[in-house]
């Protein structure tokens, strides 16, 4: 029976990478299949597999190619599986097994693959890169068809599963400590004899032909995982990590260790080993570092999800951050003085960032023509502060707006680093606008009064500059002040092409009077008071998952707060990640049921809060390191290391005097010298069409 001729093209169309098994087993029926988790097999490819066999089943590679990850349970003790009922969330797509069930989720880079034992045997498995499973209809080996609990992965595409549920391995092996007394821990240099025996047959074997000490890693690597289910090098429990090369470095030098001994002993001569050649082989720690991939924005749900299509579908120069923190804005907008979640309210300050001419200006303009189609044009708010007043007096009438800030690194500038009195004072006020967003702002005090007093203020920020103009407008001190770390930083793609936006469109209606319900509904009756006023305020409620999610967060990010130096520059920004991960859940939830009366944040709304704050805060020490100095000399010396890395080939004095005019020659030649003494350029000749020059070059170290 030829199941993966007959279903793969299901699969396939649906956007997964699926391959043979061999038929009532869990055997890859092909070599090399842990490619298929990179990348998704050709049309060709399929077509080959599907005639090449009599019999086979269907598997699905886990990770990059296919866009999901899978959660297994194996397990019979009822007990146990109670405690993982409660904080693994339901999928739409569950695979049904003999002791348990696969539940598959969307995949994103930060999940790896991980497991929890009891008594020794394997209860609860992470199934992502590198990994497949066998699917429904194929044969069990004992003789049963595997089966669907609900829908199949044939009709429900990657994009709209649910998101995973983050830390899961610690949580339930906690609750098992905590209700049942015991967890098995993390068990390491276990040996499995076949897989062992294998490889150590096959290294005996690479060395008689091979010396070098890349190409054998490299083949050991190869042949587990073609010949291993799951290979070994990858098996964190084997080793205590899952890089392969450390993993194959460690069990070929353990034999080279036992096989040159023996020949010591015996007066033989040793297997000798070449090292491959600094800067030709191996990469460096910097380059591999360079292909560390960043964390990236997650898959948002419900009208979030509309307003960023909307917007990239009508955007010259696509930009999803940019589409992804505008939408934030708006739900963030609508929502003001209506919901509050664990203390906090849904306001936003939001900045983007990228070169000049490269789409910053269409999701802001977007986000303007939806609020004015929604009629609810009377929440944006100013497009600049000319003084404190302007950013204050208005509130007391409109409480909640969007000020949408285009080029705003003038602003910053003059809200940073201050200058006349109103100047100084506009970074303190945003401070405390966006603090007092559950209580009570007190306004600026005048001959007349106070002036700007206001309830509850929602005053959001939808802000675009330049790297020039954030490295201009935001210093060290300026984030030590605290108001840096209340912004959310999205950077965008400067080298993407521009597109014709042939047929500009408008929002859909449905999506609209989805706006509008947003904008007018009537928050709970609350027994909060502020300044004698009672409030209405619907306060979220959430589920035990989202709860036990919560509190793994929050704990993860204290203790980043506390392992950080006293004189870290991150440390505002660190002591206000769960704050702005609770508005971001808050918004992810909020968007998911806007019709509902009280709305409740679930798994996937925390999953989504916890992700984006873990691209922001990749991003953010990037962007301190590069675009954020502390003094001018600083900030002239990353500058000048900047031209250089930009052209790889290296510079000539008189290239990089040309870009570096804002330097005077003493300054650029002491900046030189720096960089030199400290390793990261160098001078060397270059040739080119016959002519020898001297340029300075980047050192990757």
């Amino acid at each position: 029976m030829n199941l993966y001729k007959q279903y793969a093209r299901e699969f396939t169309d649906a956007g997964y990478s699926v391959i043979p098994d061999k038929f009532a087993s869990k055997q890859p029926a092909i070599k090399g299949w842990t490619n298929y988790c990179e990348n998704k097999p050709t049309d060709q490819e399929i077509e080959n597999w599907s005639n090449s066999f009599e019999e086979t089943n269907v598997a699905v590679c886990l990770g990059k190619a296919s866009g999901i990850v899978a959660l297994d349970l194996d397990c019979l003790d009822p007990q146990i599986i109670e405690i993982i009922e409660k904080v693994a969330p339901p999928s739409r797509v569950e695979k049904k097994g003999g002791k348990g069930w696969t539940r598959f989720y969307r995949w994103h880079p930060g999940i790896k693959t991980d497991n929890l034992k009891h008594n020794g045997n394997i209860i609860l498995e992470i199934l992502s890169d590198g990994k497949k499973t066998t699917i429904p209809p194929s044969k069990h080996p004992s003789g049963l068809s595997y089966e669907w609990v609900g829908e199949s992965l044939a009709t429900v595409r990657p994009e709209e599963l649910g998101m995973f549920p983050m830390n899961i391995i610690n949580t339930v092996r906690d609750l098992l400590v905590t209700k049942l007394g015991y967890a098995d821990a993390p068990s390491y240099n276990k040996i499995v004899q076949g897989r062992n025996d294998l490889l150590s047959k096959y290294a005996a074997e690479v060395i008689k032909v091979e010396n070098e000490l890349g190409t054998i890693i490299n083949k050991l690597i190869a042949y587990d995982e073609e010949n291993n289910e799951p290979p070994l090098f990858t098996d964190v429990n084997e080793f205590g990590n899952d890089d392969a090369i450390t993993n194959a470095l460690h069990f070929f030098a353990s034999h080279l260790t036992s096989w040159n001994s023996k020949r010591f002993n015996s007066n033989q001569s040793y297997e000798q080993i070449i090292l491959p050649k600094e800067g030709v082989e191996g990469k460096s720690k910097s380059e591999a570092s360079e292909n560390f991939q960043s964390p990236e924005l997650p898959k948002a749900e419900g009208v979030l999800a509309v307003i960023m299509n909307y917007i990239l579908k009508n955007s010259y120069i696509e930009q999803p951050s940019f589409a992804f923190s505008a939408a934030l804005s708006l739900i963030a907008t609508l929502s003001g003085r209506k919901f509050e979640f664990e203390g906090v309210a849904p306001n936003l300050y939001l900045l983007n960032v990228a070169p000049s001419g490269s789409g910053k200006n269409a999701p802001q303009e977007k986000i303007k023509e939806v609020l004015i189609d929604a009629k609810c044009d009377y929440l944006l708010g100013s497009g600049d502060y000319v003084s404190d007043a302007s950013l204050m007096d208005g509130l007391p009438e409109s409480p909640v707006r969007l000020d949408i800030i285009d080029e705003a690194g003038g602003m910053l500038k003059s809200v940073n680093k201050g200058g006349a009195t109103y100047n100084g004072k506009m970074a303190d006020i945003l401070a405390e606008l966006y603090t007092t967003s559950t209580s009570i702002f007190l306004g600026r005090q005048t001959a007349e009064g106070n002036k700007g007093r206001a309830l509850r203020p929602n005053v959001n920020l939808l802000c675009s500059t330049t790297p020039t103009g954030l490295s201009e407008g935001v210093t060290v001190s300026a984030i030590e002040k605290g108001l840096m770390g209340r912004f959310l930083i999205f950077i965008g793609d400067g080298n993407k092409k521009a597109r014709r936006v042939e047929q500009p469109t408008r929002l859909d209606n449905t999506t609209i009077l989805k706006l509008q319900q947003l904008a007018s509904y009537q928050p709970e009756k609350s027994d909060k008071v502020i300044a004698g006023h009672a409030q209405d305020i619907t306060f979220l409620t959430k589920t035990d998952q989202a709860n036990i999610m919560l509190q793994q967060a929050f704990e993860e990010f204290d203790k980043w707060r506390i392992d950080a130096e006293g004189d870290d520059v991150m440390l505002p920004v660190i002591s206000r990640l769960y704050q702005q991960m609770l508005k971001v859940t808050m918004i992810h939830a909020i968007s998911r049921q806007i019709f509902k009366a009280i709305p409740e944040v679930d798994h996937n709304d925390v999953s989504f809060g916890y992700q984006t704050i873990q691209y922001f805060y990749h991003h953010m020490k990037d962007i301190i390191r590069q675009c954020v100095f502390s003094n001018k000399t600083e900030q002239h010396v990353q500058k000048v290391l900047n031209a250089i890395k930009a052209n790889e080939r290296g510079l000539t004095k008189s290239q990089l005097a040309n870009r570096t005019r804002f330097l005077k020659k003493k300054e650029r030649n002491e900046i030189l010298e720096d960089l030199l003494e400290a390793g990261q350029i160098e001078y060397v000749q270059l040739k080119t069409d016959g002519k020898v020059n001297y340029v300075y070059r980047s050192l990757k170290c």
